[in-house]
């Protein structure tokens, strides 16, 4: 019995039904304990997912589902067995049992894998729906959400997005009344969260969303509508959730006389009283034990399938490059760190569509660096996006166009502000190849380092924060042609890159670019420089700040110092190092972020773990103290690394 686009109220019955049936087994499962994780179900909102999905396309339009949206899963046409094989993780797992419960999906169909942050999802569709349209294809998104979901920030910058670019998405609130045991009059202080659409200047409505057949109309008119418009709307379904907010809470908040109000009205039985006075009680039953017989049969398959070999699996975090494309050649000059940069990103521009800008202040003022001057006049605000002040929102975004296949390249203003979007970098981009096996190639380019009298807020350098998270590959490059070939790798690496600008550099050093069109793999680090008594690894703005320390204590002392450029952070190349050290028997790293707990001592500790017994001092780390970046420039003179305090450390290492 395959699954999807449903043929009437029949067909819808029908993933209602199954839906129905297999949620119930399921939570017998996980009682018995082979299924684990977090069961929730969808019983008492299957009218409104299934009439949902009914009225989209998954061959165009994009989705995510949340948690009680099994229904949905079905009608898009993921087979049952399937999901049943997620839920009991076995080896026929969706997700290869890397992922829980419903949070899986079909990139390559329109459906984005659920993430349980709620909220960071919506932008995802947004960016996904862009996408689709950017290669003329006539998409719509659905984007669900929960009523809990509609107090997250994500939900608000994303219906601000879709609004001011003009995104045909179709923000679809599932009200059933409770966000887990909080009643909704403790999440939001508005009769209906549908009158919110008018502060985004959008349509909203809100219906009772028990019967499939008005909840599918509904979906229809207005996607019907949104691809003349190509705006969003904003609909609230009222749906009331029948069960606890998962198996292991039996509800007891919940006032009985309300639940049986809405048991009175719930949405598997009135559809199936509706079909049985079109089509007969006898041919209602005989379509329901058939769907019994059916989901008995695919549960039972899924529990006899083999359990999941760990070593049958990839445990990879990242996607395996696979760019067979070759660039045009290159030439430059004497240009700066900026430059540099403005010149990749329009070079690959120019010879890649796929290639999009996104960010604040990035189009006719080109950047609060300058980094894209010139692109918007040339390329347009199709692929030069200036975005409302939302880092999550857009960041996200730019996830669900990657998802898409695009290439997006997202500008911080300043690496400070990727805080704001930290669920979307780490738990969902940087996450996302382990969980799916698709690549995402999304790079974000993140302006950072002190020097410049900035503050705390604008000076920070980020990379040993972000290096905690798995599936992000880090970029700093310290020389020009660095800049320049290492980012155009960035964007064909087909996994998150976070590419990291060291401000201080951006117009202090020159350098030239012979880029040959080869497009390079982000591996390997570079012996800068030869040397026998200490290796130094360093980059950014203090790997210059050690060139200048290097080359005093060597002319003072006559010693060897080998100077390392690591490129790239993540992944490292241990290689090289380990190498180096082997021969000088001494290690120095500096950087001008946080010792503790910072890129330095985990390279260093990885030095110790490799090289101990080759090693004739401490693997050392200079670095900025545990302290925000002061304002003063006396103050940040003094605490951020400089080359005299290097030399020190170069001399008390090698004890002269």
């Amino acid at each position: 019995m395959p699954n999807g686009k449903a043929d009437g109220l029949q067909g819808m019955y029908k993933y209602m039904y199954m839906a129905r049936k297999t949620e119930d087994r399921l939570i017998e499962l996980y009682r018995q304990g082979i299924v684990k994780g977090t069961v929730t179900t969808g019983t008492g909102n299957e009218a409104a997912i299934v009439g949902a999905v009914n009225a989209l396309d998954p061959e165009t339009d994009v989705c995510n589902f949340m948690q009680r949206d099994f229904a949905g899963y079905l009608a898009w046409g993921v087979p049952l067995y399937h999901m049943v094989c997620q839920y009991v993780a076995n080896s026929d797992s969706p997700t290869g049992g890397k992922d829980g419960n419903v949070h899986h999906g079909l990139p390559e169909r329109g459906l984005l894998p659920m993430v349980s942050h709620l909220g960071a999802m919506l932008p995802n569709v947004t960016g996904a729906v862009y996408a689709k349209r950017r290669r003329q294809i006539d998409a719509v998104g659905l984007a669900i959400i929960g009523d809990g979901g509609t107090s997250t920030g994500d939900f608000h910058e994303s219906l601000n997005i879709a609004s001011v670019l003009k995104i045909p998405v179709l923000f679809f609130i599932e009200n059933n009344q409770w966000a887990y045991s909080t009643p909704n009059n403790l999440q939001f202080n508005c009769a209906d969260l549908s009158s919110r659409a008018a502060g985004y200047g959008i349509k909203g409505s809100r219906i009772k969303a028990v019967d499939v057949e008005l909840v599918s109309a509904t979906v229809a008119e207005i996607t019907a509508q949104m691809k003349k418009t190509g705006e969003p709307y904003l609909l609230q379904t009222d749906t009331y959730r029948l069960a606890g907010h998962a198996a292991y809470d039996t509800g007891e908040y919940v006032p009985a006389a309300e639940l049986a109000m809405w048991k009175a009205e719930d949405p598997v039985l009135l559809a199936r009283d509706r079909l049985v006075d079109s089509t007969g009680l006898e041919a209602v039953e005989r379509l329901e034990h058939e769907l019994d017989e059916y989901v008995a049969a695919e549960i039972n398959r899924a529990l006899e399938t083999a359990r999941i070999d760990p070593s049958s699996i990839g445990w990879e975090a990242y996607s395996r490059p696979q760019v067979s494309r070759k660039l045009p050649e290159k030439s430059l000059r004497g240009i700066t760190p900026v430059q540099a940069v403005k010149e990749a990103l329009d070079h690959l521009m120019a010879n890649d569509d796929d290639v999009f800008l996104l960010g604040e202040d990035i189009g006719a003022f080109g950047g609060p660096f300058k980094a894209t001057k010139g692109l918007f006049e040339k390329y347009g605000r199709e692929r030069v996006l200036d975005m409302p002040l939302a880092e999550s929102g857009f960041t996200g975004f730019a996830v669900g166009a990657a998802e898409m296949g695009l290439r997006p390249v997202v500008e911080m203003q300043f690496s400070d502000f990727s805080t704001d979007a930290v669920t979307q970098i780490c738990v969902n981009a940087g996450s996302f190849f382990f969980r799916t096996g698709t690549p995402l190639p999304l790079v974000i380019r993140m302006p950072g380092g002190g020097g410049l009298s900035y503050g705390p807020f604008h000076s920070q350098d980020l990379e040993g924060l972000f290096g905690t998270f798995p599936g992000l590959k880090i970029v700093y490059p310290s020389l020009i042609e660095d800049y320049f070939a290492l980012l155009i790798a960035s964007v064909y690496d087909g996994n998150p890159v976070l590419f990291f600008e060291n401000k201080y550099l951006q117009r202090r050093i020159k350098g030239d670019v012979a880029f040959d069109g080869n497009i390079l793999p982000l591996e390997g680090a570079r012996v800068h420089k030869s040397g026998t008594d200490l290796t130094l690894l360093s980059y950014g703005a203090m790997f210059h700040e050690c060139l200048e320390a290097v080359s005093a204590v060597e002319k003072q002392h006559g010693v060897s110092v080998e100077v390392i450029d690591p490129r790239i952070l993540k992944p490292l190349d241990w290689t090289t190092i380990t190498e180096s050290v082997r021969k000088t028997h001494r290690f120095l790293v500096v950087h001008e972020s946080w010792s503790t707990c910072g890129m330095g001592s985990w390279i260093a500790s990885g030095v110790a773990e490799r090289a101990f017994f080759d090693l004739d001092a401490p693997p050392t780390v200079y670095a900025a103290p545990d302290l925000p970046v002061p304002f003063a420039p006396e103050l940040e003179m003094k605490y951020r690394p400089g080359a005299e305090g290097i030399a020190d450390k170069i001399r008390s290492i090698i004890k002269m």
